[in-house]
């Protein structure tokens, strides 16, 4: 890829960064968007490769089935953490600022929501996640434009993993309320696929991030020939739904692309969506 940058726009921090940065070494990964975690445990939701995701009509009906039922259960409202963590990200910003970028995870639902993401931003955070399974709120609601007033005001992307409710997963009226906000959609729409592509079609705020195997590399194939590259983000989602970079990285390498168009979805697009990126050292 040259001299342009790459960077994993959606991994998941525990604790260390040290684990990261050797492996964004081993792979040439210039950059890493950090997010916090909602969880106290992360393994009963860290998720394996499946025959589910390989079937988009499987995953809408089976995969969503499991899906409720996982997010109903009595041992996963236990594990899931009324605030997400945010902490471990802030520490990795501030100590390698040239290697990680920072998303806060809020829940939009909780009463300090905003108060955290200024909180985040004043301390160097770069975007809005939100993760709708796990905290559902109505996207049309004012909670969420309440949140996403603060995002516009300070120039800064909302990555969206969108819900298992109605409210929760259609996002089309918010993304034309904020015309200006940028929305990254996760794990190209989830369940969402045709709507998710319709929306990046129709909306030049609306990008569509790659990473877990929810994405799959023939969706991202269908999302490239529709949307062309520079409506795509490329994004691991390491360790939740991703395995490792090496498969992050090869559902990229395998589009049929001239390199400066794969360019723009390993880095080039999110860095014109994000606020100033400074150059890594390393």
């Amino acid at each position: 890829m040259g001299t342009d940058m790459i960077i994993d726009g959606h991994r998941h921090i525990v604790d260390s960064f040290e684990p990261i940065l050797a492996e964004m070494d081993a792979f040439g990964i210039d950059k890493t968007v950090l997010v916090g975690i909602g969880v106290r445990d992360l393994g009963p939701v860290t998720i394996a490769d499946s025959w589910v995701f390989r079937w988009h009509f499987l995953f809408r009906t089976l995969g969503m089935l499991k899906a409720r039922q996982l997010v109903a259960s009595p041992t996963f409202q236990h594990n899931l953490l009324p605030h997400p963590r945010n902490d471990a990200v802030l520490a990795a910003i501030a100590q390698r600022p040239d290697r990680f970028l920072g998303f806060a995870f809020i829940n939009p639902e909780s009463a300090p929501a905003a108060d955290e993401l200024q909180r985040c931003l004043a301390l160097g955070m770069c975007g809005l996640k939100l993760a709708l399974v796990q905290y559902p709120t109505d996207l049309s609601g004012g909670k969420m434009a309440a949140l996403c007033e603060i995002a516009a005001g300070h120039g800064i992307p909302v990555f969206m993993h969108l819900g298992l409710t109605a409210a929760s997963s259609r996002a089309e009226a918010l993304v034309k309320a904020f015309p200006k906000l940028r929305f990254i959609i996760a794990h190209a729409g989830v369940q969402c696929f045709a709507e998710t592509l319709a929306l990046a079609r129709s909306c030049d705020n609306v990008f569509v991030d790659t990473s877990s195997y929810i994405a799959t590399a023939g969706k991202i194939r269908q999302l490239c020939a529709k949307l062309g590259a520079g409506k795509l983000i490329f994004g691991s989602d390491i360790p939740v739904m991703c395995g490792g970079l090496a498969e992050a990285l090869n559902k990229i390498d395998a589009l049929t692309l001239p390199a400066s168009e794969k360019a723009k979805i390993l880095g080039g697009n999110l860095l014109n969506i994000l606020p100033s990126v400074s150059t890594p050292t390393r």
